[in-house]
């Protein structure tokens, strides 16, 4: 009798609280599904059913199952109602229905650990159900370890699911399953899953997780278990069927997959059932019965496969032929292999790992779903692999080089994936290259904030906006500054900013958008984005969509200024996200991530060229809130991007402006006396000799030869450059200085305006010295002359403070001060001019003199103090002060740990040496001033140890001129004792160990820190006016009467608030060009920076790892193969043995058996490597589905490329021998003549424009080695990446004799494809033709009309042509005549043609038409006719002006054809085991 579990009534929560809505809700879903199956689910005599619920597998596991138990006959309507509303399963992606041996078998250890492994990838990856018999034997078995051991979710809501279907009458402890009483459907069932039990019946696997237990009225101890096993097969068909006729929440059609492993004659069965119902097939190689059959047999034809074949192919797969049945498996066999677009065969192939059954699994659906357009298949098949979320598929199988995808539709997909987070998706279709700037709308834009995660502090605030892109613009303006200009914010249409964020032109009064378009926020819905991958990056980096991010910047233009604003941005969502401390290092790691990559870009172009990585760093950028990347640098404290190399030397060109290395004592000298500056003063180069030097120097960097860079007018952006950096544009394009202007260049230079400020500060701090200690009266009131020129020198500092806040990058006036104080300096000199103030103020009122002289000198010493500030432009001093900056913080913290020992101590002891004190001032003394001065060494020993007798410490309690005499107590010295033992031995210890610790965590720093601060020093003396205090009274005059003339008299609008940053303004057409220039070294910086990452230690391990784990795998099976070859040669020598024996008694006493013994051990099935023996003459070989072809080994040298005339012309070529024809090899005389067609010449469309004709510097840039998406062609080559000189393409297999074109109408890689149409020959009585023994092939050639040579019929790719299309175009033009062929044979070359075809060559083809700068390169596939019906009746004709005659040729060595054409059909021969 089965124990009951005990448990409680009521239903509590975590918390101990009861929750009687949670029992309510828990009874209501119980009597819904109770009521349901009552109602809808009979058993197998017609009765309710009375087996449903919960199943707890005991044994050790802790799995639970929802089962019930239907009739064979219950709808599947129902049961899908059941499994959707009450078991609360979603419908899924995708169904694989797993079949194969019900009894145990074993597989061999790799395809084990592939098959389980993969499996689960599958369903885990596409949200797919596992369909199984759901019983502990046989192929079920292993799908259940799968779910054990792979499966990376296992809690109820989120495991895989897999539903075993299986027969109730052979369940063993059934009755275990049952309800006796209505109530007992809410008690799990415990179901003792322990193997090795004894009796009939099979146990349910433990590791499925819903059961469907098929009741037909039989069990097994009473009808057997024959009558029962297979009761289940018709309803779990039709449950699968039911399920594929269902779609998804998405709108996609769910599918139905077979895998089928090991297995018998049910298997083959199950088998043409699923090609019945066109559902796909996958065959497990290698697993053993009726799988490896199939597999075996889907390499042949029908007419191929009889009767005695597949009795062969049974023998060898170790199992018995049942006669009767055979010639029923024989025509099960045909019609399954008749459907081999169905039939996908998974073998291991021990040189491919990453080819796992999940591949398999999917390129069985993806065939499936062919149609007959091949956009809309590629379409339906790629919504498929985004539906299942398998991005490898994607990218390998649907969207290849000649995938014909519309691009709305890609940039639609692409959409829908970045509403999703596939960042991998992402990814491939960038790769691919998705149209973003034709198909992307503000729509989209605004759609995209709508539908992001909603877990972020920025989402819920542009909640609250309404999602509009006003409120994204607000909140870019409340995180990164309310001088952010924002590309959002709400216009006039009729402004030229409305079309900030658009793909238009706008002209001053001419843009006008339609009245009724619908809008948002202004904006019309079509409207398209000007730059959409900025737009998308942006929205990415908001809502933490980091991969997103990260694979959208490999494609943005202004790599930098991305990088630098995403570290800007994620630093200020960072310090938004409160307690998610997660979430919150896992932004600034990233923000240091993009930190490091604006870094490597920018240094990268430092390299390339200063001049333009100077005018980059400073440009303003309208689309980022109109800053420059150094303002954000700055603002997100990106000290590694400030202080690297090339900004440095910004600094260092800015602050030295045009000077050269002067002593600092020589620009003292020649500031004080100014005819110094024509003899002392060294200057910089003139301008022409920079751009000399320039000119001639090596275009090298990071040790790498880069191809040159076009030139963007250098000389536009050095006179942009130096306009920025000279208040006299002219002088940038002067070649020498004359005397004035080397005076005003000396005088505007910021390192001439510090000395000189520096001088002129220990001047006025002299004259304020002098004023403090022997000009200041205190018994009369008389200011001196002196104290009048201070307060005049000290006002022009109240000056220049106020100009510096005005002049704040800020907009607003509450930005620019809160700016203006975050600074230190600016503190102490507010403060030491308001002491100053006041002090000077007190100075006319005799009663407050003293006063007035101490204010005075505290505002001597914060003045001073600011001498130190000086110091920071020392490379050496310079760090050490941030040093001690770092070190007063610490000091800080340190003080509030002293005061509470100090306090505790002065308390104390105040307390008992003066009791019952009520002088506030002798209180405060005793508390602190004591206890402070102790920690010094001033013990106040004669006070705590106080002696009356003594007469050290003078005191009289009488006497109020005298102080008060303390208590005599031992207590007082003793806690003296301890608190100078913590304070003066631990507390200062710990302080100077802190200072060690800053010291050295800030020692490898530092230098960064100073590099980073030099940018507020070199900006506050670049904008400091020429003059130095008290001169400088007279620039503030100048800047105030500009300001007047501005706002009165011109009626100016405020000028821009970034009016002082370091920036520069570029025009449309430089700032595109100076993007496009920072775009290559960003890609190129992107990419070397993947190579070192692959390159890395971890990846090189985890190769590693997966290499060995093969290894491993591979020698397992190798020995699990080695044992079973032992096993067979055993039972052959017995059977040996046995037949001698029996020749030896003639007949006698063993004459009479039958069969010869067997040995105690099962025969092995013949290995995958073994081959079969050539059929008879009248069966061709089969050939096997999609062999994998490798490439053709090509001579290192082209021979048909270097003869000695150019086709169709008189044009003798340079005689190029055979060491001489690579490029490596040096060769100074190679001087070839240079010839292009004249019908190339001439420009037709099919022809790239002539190059030749410009001069290399301004020859237009071809995208070579990439996809050219202007003339829709490919430039890449199949070699490799070709090398490019002075903007023209170099044959990569070497010299030919030729420049140009010649007859070939691209640069680079002309593209071709060769269709090799093939057939076995035949005789009169259709019987295969064999030479050597081997079987003959044929091939159609056309007979060249310009060289007489016989050739395979083929032609170049056109202009945004898939590969697949020109074969069947090529093939259909040259050598048939369409008109007169019927559809019915129409119909077999397109389906001979949709195949794909089988590949035998891709790369160079050795062509006499190729030059040195333009060549052929083929893709070559051969098409088998098997039967050879598709041509039968078919007569070929060729076409006019290229071919004389078309016919099928004998494959032969002997033949002599058209350039590369012999290789092509001997790889052919080799395919098909034929001879050649």
């Amino acid at each position: 009798m089965t124990s009951r579990k005990v448990y409680p009534k009521r239903i509590t929560t975590l918390s101990g609280v009861s929750d009687f809505r949670l029992k309510h809700k828990a009874k209501k879903n119980v009597s819904g599904i109770d009521a349901f199956i009552t109602n809808n689910i009979k058993q197998g005599n017609g009765d309710p059913t009375d087996a449903y619920g919960q199943i707890e597998f005991g044994s050790g596991t802790a799995n639970t199952a929802k089962y019930v138990k239907v009739s064979n006959t219950t709808r599947v309507e129902i049961i899908h109602q059941l499994i959707t509303k009450h078991w609360n399963l979603k419908t899924p992606n995708l169904i694989i229905s797993v079949t194969g041996g019900a009894k145990n078998f074993t597989l061999r250890t790799r395809l084990k650990e592939v098959f389980r492994r993969s499996l689960i990838k599958a369903s885990e990856t596409t949200g797919a159900w596992i369909t199984t018999g759901g019983t502990r034997t046989g192929v079920m078995k292993h799908v259940g370890k799968a779910v054990e051991q792979y499966a990376a979710v296992k809690d109820d809501e989120k495991r895989v699911v897999t539903i075993g279907v299986a027969p109730w009458g052979v369940i063993h402890k059934r009755n275990v399953l049952l309800n006796h009483q209505r109530a007992d459907q809410m008690i799990p069932k415990v179901y003792d899953a322990e193997e090795g039990f004894e009796g009939s019946g099979t146990l349910l696997d433990h590791n499925h997780s819903h059961f469907i237990l098929v009741d037909n009225g039989m069990e097994d101890d009473r009808d057997g278990a024959s009558a029962i096993y297979g009761s289940e097969i018709e309803l779990r068909t039709n449950l699968e069927g039911y399920l594929g006729g269902l779609q998804t929440s998405r709108r996609v059609n769910v599918l139905i997959v077979c895998v089928i492993v090991q297995g018998g004659p049910g298997s083959l069965k199950t088998v043409v059932g699923s090609i019945q119902h066109e559902t796909p097939v996958v065959i497990v190689e290698g697993s053993g019965g009726w799988a490896d059959v199939l597999a075996n047999a889907s390499s042949m034809n029908q007419k191929q496969m009889n009767r005695d074949t597949l009795a062969e192919m049974i023998n060898e797969c170790g199992m018995d032929v049942n006669e009767e049945k055979l010639d029923d498996w024989t025509e099960m066999v045909k019609e399954c292999i008749s459907r081999k677009d169905l039939l996908t065969v998974f073998s291991l192939d021990p040189t491919d790992l990453s080819r796992d059954l999940d591949i398999a699994i999917l390129e069985a659906l993806l065939k499936a779903t062919s149609d007959d357009a091949d956009v809309a298949q590629s379409q339906q098949q790629l919504k498929l692999a985004i539906a299942w979320d398998r991005s490898d598929i994607a990218q390998s199988l649907i969207l290849t080089d000649d995938a014909c995808i519309p691009k709305k539709t890609i940039a639609k997909l692409f959409y829908e994936v970045l509403e999703g987070n596939k960042h991998e998706f992402c990814k491939v279709f960038l790769n691919f290259g998705v149209d973003l700037k034709q198909y992307f709308t503000v729509k989209d834009l605004h759609s995209l904030y709508k539908s992001a995660s909603k877990n972020l502090v920025f989402y819920k605030k542009l909640c609250k906006r309404n999602f509009s892109l006003q409120g994204v613009g607000e909140l870019l303006l409340e995180y990164l500054g309310k001088s952010y200009i924002s590309v959002y914010k709400k216009r006039r249409p009729d402004s030229p900013k409305y079309c900030a964020i658009l793909d238009v032109e706008y002209e001053e009064g001419k843009f006008v958008p339609e009245i009724n378009e619908q809008k948002i926020e202004g904006w019309s819905y079509k409207c398209k984005l000007d730059d959409p991958y900025r737009e998308i990056f942006q929205w990415a980096i908001l809502f933490n969509y980091r991969e997103i991010a990260m694979h959208v910047f490999e494609y943005m233009f202004g790599s930098t200024q991305a990088a630098i604003m995403a570290s800007r941005m994620l630093k200020v969502l960072a310090s938004q996200m409160g307690r998610d401390q997660e979430t919150k290092h896992q932004m600034e790691a990233d923000a240091d991530e993009y930190e490091m990559l604006a870094t490597g870009i920018f240094s990268k172009c430092y390299l390339e060229n200063q001049i333009k990585s100077f005018t980059f760093l400073i440009a303003r950028l309208p689309k980022w809130g109109s800053y420059t990347c150094l303002h954000v640098a700055i603002e997100a404290n990106d000290k590694h991007f400030v202080s690297c190399p090339g900004v440095q030397n910004f600094f260092d060109e800015i602050w030295t402006s045009k000077l050269s290395d002067n002593h600092w004592l020589h620009i003292i000298a020649a500031g004080l006396f100014p005819p110094l500056i024509f003899t002392t003063i060294r200057y910089d180069e003139t301008d022409e000799e920079r751009g000399a030097a320039e000119d001639h120097a090596p275009a090298v960097a990071n040790g790498m030869e880069m191809q040159p860079t076009p030139r963007v007018e250098d000389e536009e952006y050095i006179v942009g450059f130096k306009t920025f950096n000279n208040t006299d544009p002219e002088l940038a394009e002067m070649s020498d200085y004359t005397l004035m202007q080397k005076l005003v260049i000396f005088y505007d230079a910021p390192i001439v305006t510090f000395w000189l400020n520096v001088v002129f500060f220990l001047f006025y701090l002299g004259l304020f010295a002098y004023v403090v200690l022997s000009g200041f009266q205190l018994t009369v009131v008389s200011v001196s002359a002196w104290e009048y020129l201070l307060l005049a020198w000290t006002s022009t500092f109240l000056l220049e403070e106020f100009r510096e806040f005005i002049n704040q990058e800020a907009r607003y006036f509450s930005e620019k001060f809160q700016i203006h104080m975050k600074e230190a300096w600016n503190i102490m000199d507010l403060t030491s001019l308001v002491l100053f103030y006041i002090g000077f103020g007190l100075r006319y009122d005799i009663r407050y003199l003293f006063e007035a002289l101490t204010l005075y000198a505290i505002a001597f010493m914060v003045q001073c103090m600011r001498l130190v500030h000086i110091f920071a432009v020392h490379p050496v001093l310079g760090p050490k002060i941030i040093m001690v900056g770092k070190m007063l913080k610490d000091l800080l913290f340190f003080l509030f740990i002293l005061i509470v020992f100090l306090l505790a101590y002065g308390i104390a002891s105040q307390a008992l040496l003066y009791p019952s004190e009520t002088n506030f001032t002798d209180i405060l003394v005793g508390v602190i001033y004591r206890p402070y001065w102790q920690i010094y060494g001033e013990l106040f020993l004669e006070e705590i140890n106080f002696n009356p007798n003594a007469g050290d410490f003078a005191c009289n309690d009488t006497d109020p001129g005298l102080p008060r005499c303390p208590r005599t107590t031992p207590v007082v010295p003793i806690m003296s004792a301890l608190y100078l033992l913590f304070a003066n031995v631990l507390l200062l210890n710990l302080l100077i160990a802190m200072f060690s610790y800053t010291f050295d965590k800030i020692q490898s720093q530092n230098k960064e820190i100073w590099m980073f601060q030099r940018y507020h020093l070199i900006t506050d003396y670049y904008f400091r006016p020429p003059f130095v205090p008290p001169f400088i009274i007279l620039s503030h005059l100048y800047l105030f009467l500009g300001f007047l003339y501005r706002k009165i008299i011109s009626r100016m609008e405020l000028d821009d608030p970034f009016r002082r940053t370091l920036k520069t303004n570029l025009d449309e057409e430089d700032w595109k060009a100076l993007r496009q220039w920072e775009h290559w070294h960003a890609k190129e910086f992107v990419r070397e920076k993947q190579k070192d990452d692959e390159n890395k230690v971890d990846h090189q391990l985890s190769r590693i790892n997966l290499r060995m784990d093969s290894i491993t795998t591979t020698l397992e099976d190798l020995e699990n193969r080695m044992r079973a070859s032992s096993h067979a040669k055993l039972n052959a020598l017995i059977n040996k043995k046995f037949n001698q024996l029996e020749r030896l008694v003639g007949g006698g006493s063993v004459s009479h058996a039958k069969n010869p013994p067997k040995a105690n051990v099962k025969p092995a099935p013949e290995p995958e490597t073994k081959k079969r023996e050539a059929p008879e003459a009248a069966k061709p070989p089969p050939s096997r589905q999609k062999p994998r072809v490798e490439e053709r080994e090509e001579s290192p040298v082209h021979v048909k490329a270097r003869c000695r005339t150019y086709p169709n012309s008189k044009q003798k070529k340079v005689t190029v021998p055979d060491d001489k024809v690579l490029w490596k090899v040096e060769w100074k005389d190679y001087k070839p003549p240079s010839y292009t067609d004249p019908i190339v010449a001439a420009n037709p469309v099919w022809a790239d424009e002539d190059l030749e004709k410009y001069d290399p510097k301004s020859r237009p840039a071809l995208p070579y080695n990439k996809f050219d998406q202007k003339e829709k062609v490919l430039r890449r080559s199949h070699t490799g990446t070709y090398l490019v000189v002075d903007g023209i393409p170099r044959n990569p297999k070497g010299r030919t004799g030729i420049e140009g074109r010649g007859l070939l109408g691209r640069y680079g890689p002309n593209h071709a494809a060769d269709p090799v149409v093939t057939r076995w020959k035949r005789n009169k009585a259709g019987d295969v033709m064999k030479t050597n023994d081997k079987p003959v092939l044929e091939f159609v050639a056309i007979l060249r009309a310009d060289t007489g040579e016989w050739a395979i019929p083929g032609g170049m790719v056109e202009p945004g042509e898939a590969v697949s299309q020109t074969l069947q175009r090529e093939f259909g033009e040259e050598a048939l005549d369409v008109d007169g062929v019927d559809m019915d044979e129409q119909r077999n070359i397109q389906l001979l043609f949709k195949s794909g075809g089988l590949e035998l060559f891709r790369g160079y083809c050795d062509d006499a038409r190729n030059t040195d700068n333009a060549w052929i390169e083929t893709v070559a596939c051969n098409f088998h006719d098997e039967v050879g019906d598709a041509f039968k009746h078919v007569e070929f004709s060729p076409r006019e002006g290229e071919a004389r005659a078309v016919s099928w040729i004998e494959v032969s060595h002997k033949l002599k054809l058209f350039a590369s054409h012999h290789d092509y059909l001997k790889k052919a021969a080799d395919l098909h085991n034929a001879y050649f």
